[in-house]
């Protein structure tokens, strides 16, 4: 296991630098940089994901409410994160290639979503699931609201337009950190 791992990692930087250095650059070079930092995060956290969901194999097959509100967070993460890309990026030369490609990725991802949302789940839940839900709730709520205080404070002193693209990835982002308050409150207890 640790042997395709490796592989896998060696295999995975490599095409994501290719990829970076084939891509042209966009009309704000920070665009560029930005889209490929979070795609390799995405990517990672789901490798990541992947790696810990196969070591706990061994422990037993269950599926909770936890497991289900990860994967379906995560799953509409990435797919309003691909729609936000969809709409930030710049038309290839034959227009139908973006559409392609992005759209595939978009459906597979709201299949993925819709499995998770259908499956059925092995426990009900309680109070201490619903108490951590709120924490994370709040807690990233106080971060949209941070965050568009220091939005509204750039903009003050630097003319920016805010595009489309950009406010779905924000959103994306914003419930990738649910995610990560909602599983730091649950290691927590």
């Amino acid at each position: 296991m640790k042997h395709i791992k490796k592989w896998l990692i060696w295999t995975w930087l490599p095409v994501m630098l290719l990829l970076w250095l084939l891509t042209p650059p966009s009309n704000s070079p920070w665009i560029k940089h930005t889209v490929f930092l979070v795609t390799i995060t995405m990517q990672g956290l789901i490798f990541w994901l992947v790696s810990k969901a196969q070591s706990q194999a061994d422990e037993g097959k269950y599926f909770g409410l936890t497991e289900k509100l990860y994967g379906m967070t995560l799953f509409t993460a990435m797919a309003i994160y691909t729609k936000g890309i969809w709409i930030i990026t710049p038309a290839t030369s034959p227009i139908w290639l973006k559409h392609l490609f992005l759209g595939s990725g978009l459906f597979v991802l709201i299949l993925c979503f819709l499995y998770f949302a259908l499956k059925k789940v092995d426990e009900q839940a309680d109070e201490r699931f619903y108490m951590n839900l709120a924490k994370a709730a709040c807690t990233t709520l106080v971060l949209i609201v941070l965050s568009l205080i220091v939005l509204s404070i750039v903009t003050f002193f630097l003319p920016f337009t805010l595009r489309t693209g950009m406010v779905l990835i924000f959103t994306a982002s914003m419930i990738v950190f649910f995610d990560l308050f909602f599983l730091i409150f649950e290691k927590r207890g």
